[in-house]
């Protein structure tokens, strides 16, 4: 009988550890598979991003959910363009859009007028002195002695 007792404590002890290091490697296991659906995910965002397409677009979201074709940034730019998400004519309409910006800030200051007093050479034409030719040009934005 006391042989039986000394092994009897060693297997519930093997037993006892065996549920928890199973549990363990399970935990792990789960983690692992996760993991690497996340990765798979990750890499097919990648891959459509690559293919220039914004996975923040609502649009663009539809199609990267429902596309089951190639995993190649050639086939998805294929499909993409076939299904019209690149807008090519949408970049030149971009550029004047940005263009035509660009000819209203040139046409404002255009219209904009002298930035100085046009009556300024008039008034310092009747300045009869230092001083009163100092306080004129102070008065219309104008430094006096002033080191650059």
């Amino acid at each position: 009988m006391t042989d039986s007792m000394p092994s009897e404590v060693a297997d519930s002890a093997q037993t006892e550890s065996k549920p928890s290091w199973r549990r363990d490697l399970e935990g792990r296991a789960k983690a692992g598979d996760e993991a690497l659906v996340e990765l798979a995910a990750l890499k097919r965002t990648l891959l459509f991003r690559d293919a220039d397409i914004n996975p923040s677009s609502k649009k663009n979201e539809y199609f990267i959910k429902g596309y089951d074709g190639d995993l190649t940034v050639d086939a998805i730019r294929e499909e993409a363009t076939a299904v019209g998400l690149y807008e090519d004519a949408g970049a030149p309409a971009e550029q004047q859009i940005n263009m035509g910006a660009e000819q209203r800030i040139a046409a404002a200051a255009d219209d904009a007028g002298p930035v100085t007093n046009p009556e300024l050479n008039d008034l310092i034409g009747r300045t009869s002195n230092e001083v009163e030719l100092r306080a004129l040009m102070e008065a219309n934005g104008h430094t006096w002695n002033a080191a650059v």
